[in-house]
């Protein structure tokens, strides 16, 4: 269980950061936290990506790769509401953030708001129209209703 978590942990940064670089220009010091924060949750240390991501967003507070970093450390902390609001922010600075969207769609449903749910997930179809994952929550969670 903790060799799944560890790489769909990796799969979930690699996504963030790939699709972030492109659009995204970091100073040479948001770059050093920004890679604090993604070793600190490939192990787990939620708690200092949390700090790190706090210090990437004062040097650079439109980065919505810090912000979605720091969604899933609280996600993982079970505290869902401080993830769904960085999901908010991380969307705001940047629509097309599949991962923001499908993070805040995952703190919804374990939240019991599956319309939400539904709707983030759709909006990631919107995004990557052969989302396998999205298609799977949505089925799953509709049979929930």
């Amino acid at each position: 269980m903790k060799v799944l978590s560890l790489f769909l942990c990796l799969v979930f940064l690699f996504t963030v950061v790939s699709n972030a670089t492109a659009q995204e220009e970091y100073s040479p010091w948001a770059l050093r936290y920004l890679k604090q924060s993604i070793e600190a949750l490939v192990v787990g240390d939620y708690d200092e990506v949390i700090t790190q991501s706090n210090l990437v967003l004062r040097i650079d507070p439109n980065s919505s790769v810090s912000y979605t970093i720091r969604a899933r450390a609280y996600y993982e902390k079970g505290e869902l509401e401080k993830s769904i609001a960085d999901c908010n922010q991380a969307i705001r600075l940047d629509r097309n953030n599949l991962n923001a969207f499908s993070l805040r769609a995952s703190a919804h449903a374990r939240l019991g708001v599956i319309d939400r749910a539904i709707s983030d997930w759709q909006a990631v179809l919107r995004i990557d129209p052969e989302n396998e994952t999205a298609q799977y929550n949505i089925a799953l969670v509709s049979n929930e209703r």
